[in-house]
């Protein structure tokens, strides 16, 4: 379920669920004054989240480099046959 934060001019912000991925998720009627509102970013909140997790979704943005030490050891393993369509051709 996903949440959505609309801005009315007339009422400010509010906030809509929603459980399916249909529909206009841009544009909603106020729940108080039923003219459209625009839909707005809110960006998620990661200050109360435990340092941990934050940890982990912020080391998540950023690619990680690996040496090519640290790569596993690629056995060469000889294939019987490359294409076993074409054995016999």
């Amino acid at each position: 379920m996903a949440n959505h934060t609309f801005f009315c001019e007339g009422c400010g912000e509010f906030t809509l669920w929603y459980q399916g991925i249909r529909g206009n998720k841009q544009e909603a009627n106020c729940p108080d004054c039923k003219t459209l509102a625009k839909r707005m970013f809110k960006p998620p909140i990661t200050f109360r989240m435990d340092s941990q997790v934050k940890g982990r979704i912020e080391r998540g943005m950023e690619p990680r480099v690996v040496r090519k030490d640290d790569m596993p050891k690629n056995r060469n393993k000889k294939q019987g046959v490359s294409r076993p369509w074409q054995a016999g051709h």
